[in-house]
């Protein structure tokens, strides 16, 4: 979470420099959190149905 939380903000803060390094490295630092974000919220959704599957199984 603190990952996420550090891209997005280091990729808002560099937004408004240099429009063409800061915009560009800024929409990158952006685009990695969402992909950071995407990653995580696939693997919660796996570790959730195996959660779900040993319940089952123990019942």
């Amino acid at each position: 979470m603190r990952i996420r939380l550090a891209l997005v903000g280091f990729g808002l803060t560099l937004l408004p420099f240099h429009p063409e390094r800061g915009g560009r490295l800024g929409y990158s630092a952006l685009a990695v959190a969402g992909v950071v974000l995407a990653v995580g919220l696939l693997r919660f959704r796996a570790h959730r149905c195996q959660l779900a599957s040993c319940q089952v199984a123990t019942e």
